[in-house]
Order: structure tokens, then sequence, then C-alpha cells
């Protein structure tokens, strides 16, 4: 609440005060917008969709950019990708795919604690191959994976429990963040690069710059961390619940799905959108007798508040480049960072803490537009092409030290009552080893295979 009342005040300030020297009253108002969102945002204070209307409400009224800038957001393919994601998600949960996917895969599990959050965290990451809304992959999980605990002995407030709860959710986002259609952010960032950049990301480009590095790290690292901070000591029961033949929707859910993802991974080379792709199958999906959702559930059971959510976001970024905010942020930490053209390690370090800094005040979703909004200027700065500077800017991702920054986070603290100092303990702790070994890493991973270097 503290945080929120000092957001609206810096936002009434902003909107009230004279524009210093050198400032247009149009970037002032923006500002004040901004910020506003953003307070809605990381505190939660309401939920995250209607923040969104609020903020696309107020934009519009105060007549910060047009109409047609201030709703961009609700034509970006993004849109779809994640309308495609919540069709997949309520797909998987109907016929029970979720359940069958995870209770198979469990079976497998070493017994030692370790080998468990090991097994849990890579099975979630799986589940982002199929599932492409995170915090739907969150809710799916997180039941199952507290079961499971109890099954293993853990009591509700046991290490052991918070252990498995936030490898599954920290294990299906985190990874994710390195596969385009997995994660809101990555959407945020696809839908903003189009829309402001005229960039197209890649499903293939996008993975072969990412997953190498920080997907791997995140694979390896983070399970170990996890597994050292709550370790606990399992009951190994004897009998397990018997899994029911496959079911005809089962398989045409896994036939569909398995095609899309054919289709993300090949997009370089057919020139299909992703969200294009996500459409297709989710239409397939809803098609009577064919697919395994009557149409009706569109008026029901699908959930569009991450589209209102995502519209805001992708708005905001357009917002902010209207205005000219962007070039004035860019202006201001270009005199606080020093940008040289040619001092790549330098120039990437800088952009990559700018991102951390950014993600610190905003939920992760509402980073990628405003570092989209400065990739001009910073472009110029460094002499690197829009895309690295995006690129570079994705890394602060994947270590953010606070639970509220990312939503499918908040969702399993919610869902697995957990403590929240015990998050933030593991965040800060991968947080401080992503910064020290896991970016380097991808700056020299980048540069082997032509990125993160000037070419003006």
């Amino acid at each position: 609440m503290v945080i929120f009342g000092l957001s609206v005040l810096l936002s009434l300030a902003l909107l009230l005060m004279p524009p210093p020297p050198g400032i247009e009253p149009l970037v002032m108002k923006a500002g004040a917008v901004i910020v506003l969102a953003i307070g809605l945002w990381a505190t939660a204070i309401v939920p995250s969709y209607f923040g969104s209307l609020i903020f696309l409400f107020v934009a519009v009224v105060l007549a910060v950019a047009p109409p047609k800038v201030v709703f961009s957001g609700f034509h970006a393919g993004a849109m779809w990708l994640v309308f495609g994601g919540l069709v997949f998600g309520l797909g998987v949960k109907r016929t029970g795919l979720d359940t069958r996917l995870v209770r198979s895969l469990l079976t497998h599990f070493p017994k030692i604690y370790i080998g468990m959050v090991y097994g849990v965290f890579w099975v979630a990451a799986s589940l982002a191959l199929i599932v492409p809304s995170a915090s739907g992959r969150v809710a799916l999980l997180v039941p199952i994976m507290a079961a499971l605990a109890k099954e293993l002995g853990f009591g509700e407030e046991s290490k052991g429990r918070t252990g498995l709860i936030m490898a599954a959710s920290l294990g299906t986002m985190v990874p994710a963040f390195n596969i385009l259609p997995a994660n809101v952010p990555n959407m945020a960032l696809y839908g903003a690069a189009d829309s402001v950049l005229n960039i197209q990301l890649t499903y293939a480009d996008y993975f072969l710059l990412n997953f190498p590095v920080m997907g791997v790290f995140a694979l390896v690292v983070y399970p170990a961390l996890i597994a050292l901070l709550f370790r606990d000591t399992p009951r190994h029961p004897d009998h397990h619940e018997k899994i029911a033949a496959w079911s005809g929707e089962e398989k045409r859910l896994l036939f569909f799905l398995m095609v899309a993802l054919s289709l993300w991974i090949t997009d370089s080379l057919h020139g299909i959108s992703p969200a294009w792709v996500a459409l297709g199958a989710a239409i397939l999906c809803l098609l009577p007798r064919l697919g395994m959702l009557p149409p009706s559930v569109l008026g029901g059971e699908i959930n569009y508040g991450p589209l209102l959510f995502l519209a805001g976001v992708i708005g905001l970024g357009a917002v902010a480049n209207h205005a000219g905010l962007g070039t004035l942020i860019a202006e201001n930490l270009m005199q606080f960072f020093e940008f040289q053209k040619g001092a790549d390690f330098q120039n990437y370090a800088s952009i990559s803490l700018t991102g951390i800094v950014v993600a610190l005040f905003t939920t992760m979703p509402a980073q990628p537009p405003i570092m989209v909004a400065m990739a001009e200027a910073l472009a110029q700065a460094t002499g690197w092409s829009e895309l690295n500077i995006i690129m570079a800017s994705m890394t602060a991702w994947g270590i953010f030290p606070f639970f509220y920054q990312t939503p499918p986070v908040v969702v399993a603290v919610a869902l697995g009552n957990l403590k929240i100092s015990d998050v933030t303990k593991a965040l800060i702790c991968y947080m401080i080893l992503g910064i020290l070994i896991m970016l380097p890493l991808h700056f020299l991973w980048g540069q082997s295979i032509g990125m993160f270097m000037t070419i003006s």
C-alpha cells in the first residue's frame, strides 16, 4: 500500500508540476501515466488486467497518445499467441493430459531429495514446450506438487514442500524465458519489437541465442540451489496411483500441440508467425467433433484477463515511444553508464544492468516495452543493432530478486502458501550467481554467433 501511495504521489507530481527546461509537457504526462501503471502492476493492489484497463483509460482521457497508439496492443500478434496459450491450457486441464504427463514422469524420479528437485524442475521446464502460459502451468503444477509433498511426508511449512513447489514454479518459468512463446515477457517483447521497431523475432534464432547458456544454466544451477537451501528427507510410499488409458481427446490434443511446436521451431523456414500458429492450433482445439473443447468455452471458461494485461503492457511501450520518454530515459542512463562503440562487454553489462534496474520497479512483463522504447537511442550510443539491444536487456528476466516482479511466482506463492522470505532468499542467491557467471558466458556465446558487437 505504501509503495502504491508513493507511485500515485509521483504520478500526480509529474502531471501537475511545470516541466523542467527542455522537457515537453507530453513527456511529463506520459511519465505520470506510466508511473501509475507500474505502481498498479508492481503492487498488485488491483488485478493486473484491471491495472491495464486503468492505464488505457487514463492514457486516452489525458490524450497522452492517439487511441491507435494507446490500444496498439490489441492488434499485436502477441495477443493471439497468448489467446492460443489460454485455449491450450484449458484443453490440457479438461483432458487430464497435465496430470498424465507429470505423474508418469514423477514415477521415474530418484529417491533422494536433490534428485526429486531436479526431476520436478525439468518436468516443469518441459511443460513450457506444450503449454505457453506460465501462470497456467504454475496453476496446474502447484496443486500436484503439494499433493506429492504430502505423499512424501513433507508438512505444510516444511523445507521439502517449499523446495518442490519452488522447483515447479521456477522450473516452468525461468528456462522458458529463453523459449519465445512460453512466457508473457517474451510475448511482450515479441509484440513491442514488432509494433515499435518493426523487428520480427523468430523462434529458432531466439532459442539459439538464449537457451544454450541462460536456459541450460537455469536447468543445472537452479535445482541445485533449491535443493541446498531447502534440503529435506522424504519418505517413500509403496503405492502409486494407476494411470488410466489414453483417451481420444488426449491423443488429439497432444497431436495439435506437437504440430504447433513443430511449426514454432521451424518458423524461420516457413515464415508463419508464432502468433498465427497458436491461433490456428486454438481453432483446431475448438472445432466441433474434431477438437476437444466446445466453442461455448469462449464465453464462459476462458480467462481473458491475461489478454487485457498484455494489451496494457504493449500499449505502455507504444505510449512511451510516442512521447519520446524512452529517448529521455536513455539519455539520462547514458550519462550514468559509459556506452562506447567498440566496448562490447561494457555495453552488454550496462544494458543488462539497465534491464535489471527497470525490472526492479515494474512487473517483469512491463520491462520489455520500456527497453524497446530505449533501443533506438542505445543503439546509436553503442553502435549495436536494435535487435542486440533488446536481446541484451532480456537477460534481466531470469535474475529477478523479488517475487512480485513476475505473476507466475505470485501465483505459486499464493497457491502454495509459501513464505515470502524463503522465496526471496532463493531468488537473490540465483541472481548473484547469474550476474557473476551466467551473464559473462551469455556474452561470449552471443559474440561467437555474431551478436553483441559493434556494427557501425
